[in-house]
Parts: structure tokens; C-alpha cells; sequence
């Protein structure tokens, strides 16, 4: 019940269709065909074909996608996958900036939100392992007790009735019957049950996974590995650095910091990777808590910047390193092209090699720098030489 609540909650609020006549209907009253306004600040109420759009028209889709950057909107279509196009705003994602103006061409359970609802309040299509076997146990245990039944029948018939008449009795036959049948009832299966999966959540507790029921117990007790997204939805939303690479050398943090205050190749080569966490992000500290430790600083920005930008910090300051650069330019990271790329021109008065340029990289002060962030398949693809520890 609470769950249903908190899907109600991120269902829209009262928006309004406008038509040629200007009438404001209320979302819960739109049909195919109308057309619908979207300003600053309102939740889409209908998944919506965009006709008309300004140039900073912005949605907040982080609640169906984990994307924490707005998606701009248009009026092209830029993808054939109904989710990833910019020219659809999808019900119960924010209007972040701008306006637009949208078709319905989506409502209710039609809708990706209303889809992605009905999945998860709909029933279990499968029995868990667990009730598996103990149904498989039962049908062994009530096949046997109606067997064993079957054959007392059978013996009394053919043998008792005719040779010992007097010895059992209809009644009597009938009454040993539901004997061996209760006989053969485990009483304390259910008992047993219960107790071992309640003690396995107690252990998991400890290691704190909570479970909604005992049933899941069991799932998870079969499996090693448990793979998840990064956006919060197993997790706390807190992601840490813990190992680096340089080339094919791999660090743990503790030793990258070591090796960094002590310097030489190895230490530069650190440094630079560090400034390029640093820079290829959008993340910052609050300047309220400047004196606090690094891991304990508020960070505005999401998890992964988070965790890249507090790595960065531990190293070098990251104002230090971004103080000689100025931002020309960026694509920012979506779940598309799994990478983000920043385009940094020298500031003025900038040292000549500031980090993450190597004095051997022949930087001119009319160069441009090019860094790209994002997953290893799709950024290593674009890159032809490594940087290895010794800086070669």
C-alpha cells in the first residue's frame, strides 16, 4: 500500500490542455489528439509528441532513466526508440527550463510510465525456487500417504475381508486410512521453514540487506553476485574511486596518493589523471564546507561525478587544477553514447604546461585540450596511443 502512494505521488499534478478555444483541462481528463502546453516548472501529464519547442526546453528524466542531466527537447526525431527520442516528453518527467508545445499521443497504463507501474503492481509470473521444492515435497509426501492408503484398501479386500471377516470393519478401515494419511503429514515442515529462513535474514541484517519478505531470503541466498545499476535503486547513491589504472598498471587509491606526494614519472602520470577527473566534470563543492575533508565535503552533482571529483581532490586541489583552463565547450554523458567529452582552451596567464599536459606534449598556448570521460568499450575505441606509469 505505501509502495502504491509513492507511485501516486510521482503521477502529474493537475496540468492543463490547451486548444484552439484555450480551455484548461485537468490531466486526468486528456484524450488522443489534445494539445498540451509544458512550461518551466510542470510535470508532463501524458506522453507527448513535441510540435512546437523553444530553444532551452530542458526535462528532468532522471526519475524513469537514472540520467541526471536534463534532456533537451525538439522537434526532429532523433532516435527510433520511443524513450530515447528528444522530439517525446514522457509523462511524469519535470520541465526543467523553456516551453513546448506536445501532442498526446500516449495516456495512462499507454504510457511508458503507466507501463513501467503496471509491470511492477502486476503478479508474480513464476514461483521462487523455494516454493518450488516444497510443492515438489508435498506432491512426493501426499503420492505416498494416498498410496499407502490405496494398498491397505487393497490387502483388506483381498485378504482380511475374506479370510478374518470379524478382524476390521468397514469403519475401522476407514478410520486407519486418515491415520496413515495424517501419519504422513510433516507437521513441522512449515515450522522449520520459517525458522531457517527468519535466522538467514537475521544474518542479513547484519550485513545490512533488508528484506520485504522471507520468500526473497532465499532468492538472494542463491545467488554470489548481484548486479545492479548505479543510481540508487539497491544503494545508497554513493559511489567511491577505489582502483586506478595507468596503462596497464593498476593502483589501488591509498597507493596512487602515495606514489603522487613522492613524485617522479609515476607521480606526474598520477597527477595528470587526477586533473582529468577533475576537469571532465560537472560536479562541485560547496563552498560552505571548504575546510572539511574531502570525503566528508557536500558535492553538488551526480554519483559518478561525485566519487570521480573527491578521487581528484584527495590528490591535487581541483580549484588549482581547474584555474588554468577555461570550458569552450561539452557533450554532456547519456545513456546513448556512454561517454561525456569537454573542449578546454589555456586561460590567460596560465602557466605553460599546467596538469593534466606533460611538458613533452609540445601544448602551444593556441591549443586546445580534448577530454573524454565514459565507459571503456566506447571511449578506449577512440583513442589509438595509452599513457603508461612511466609516462611513455
Amino acid at each position: 500500500m505505501k509502495a502504491t502512494h509513492s507511485s501516486q505521488s510521482l503521477t502529474p499534478h493537475p496540468n492543463f490542455a490547451i486548444v484552439e478555444s484555450r480551455i484548461r483541462l485537468p490531466a486526468t481528463e486528456l484524450v488522443f489528439g489534445d494539445i498540451v502546453t509544458i512550461t518551466l516548472g510542470s510535470k508532463v501529464p501524458a506522453d507527448l509528441r513535441l510540435v512546437e519547442v523553444s530553444s532551452d526546453l530542458r526535462f528532468d528524466r532522471s526519475i524513469l532513466t537514472g540520467e541526471s542531466n536534463a534532456i533537451p527537447g525538439t522537434v526532429e526525431c532523433t532516435d527510433p526508440n520511443f524513450m530515447e527520442s528528444r522530439n517525446i516528453a514522457l509523462q511524469g518527467t519535470l520541465c526543467t527550463s523553456g516551453s513546448g508545445i506536445g501532442v498526446c499521443v500516449g495516456l495512462g497504463d499507454g504510457t511508458v510510465f503507466g507501463r513501467i507501474a503496471k509491470q511492477a503492481t502486476s503478479e508474480r509470473p513464476a514461483r521462487t525456487t523455494l516454493e518450488v521444492e516444497i510443492l515438489r515435497f508435498v506432491i512426493i509426501i501426499a503420492s505416498l500417504a494416498v498410496g499407502v492408503a490405496i494398498l491397505i484398501v487393497i490387502l483388506w479386500a483381498s485378504w482380511l475381508r475374506r479370510y478374518h471377516p470379524g478382524f476390521i470393519t468397514v469403519p475401522v478401515l476407514l478410520v486407519d486410512c486418515v491415520s496413515v494419511a495424517v501419519a504422513f503429514i510433516p507437521e513441522g515442515l512449515p515450522v522449520c521453514v520459517t525458522l531457517s529462513l527468519t535466522v538467514i535474514a537475521g544474518a542479513m541484517r547484519k550485513s545490512n540487506i533488508l528484506c520485504k519478505s522471507l520468500s526473497t531470503v532465499e532468492s538472494l541466498g542463491a545467488v554470489s553476485v548481484i548486479a545492479s545499476d548505479k543510481t540508487g535503486t539497491l544503494t545508497q547513491n554513493r559511489m567511491t574511486a577505489v582502483n586506478i589504472a595507468i596503462g596497464q598498471t593498476p593502483y589501488s587509491v591509498a597507493e596512487a596518493r602515495e606514489i603522487a606526494v613522492k613524485g617522479g614519472q609515476e607521480g606526474e602520470s598520477i597527477k595528470a589523471l587526477a586533473a582529468i577527473a577533475g576537469l571532465c566534470n560537472d560536479a562541485s563543492f560547496e563552498i560552505s564546507d571548504i575546510d572539511e575533508p574531502a570525503e566528508l565535503r557536500k558535492v553538488n552533482g551526480d554519483a559518478t561525478d561525485t566519487g570521480l571529483l573527491r578521487f581528484s581532490e584527495s590528490v591535487a586541489p581541483v580549484a588549482a587544477v581547474r584555474a588554468p583552463w577555461r570550458e569552450v565547450g561539452k557533450i554532456a554523458f547519456n545513456s546513448k553514447n556512454k561517454f561525456a567529452v569537454k573542449l578546454f582552451s589555456r586561460a590567460e596567464g596560465a602557466s605553460a604546461t599546467p596538469l593534466p599536459v606533460f611538458s613533452s606534449d609540445n601544448f602551444h598556448e593556441s591549443d586546445f585540450l580534448l577530454l573524454v570521460k565514459g565507459v571503456c568499450y566506447c571511449s578506449l575505441s577512440c583513442v589509438a596511443p595509452l599513457t603508461h606509469a612511466t609516462g611513455s
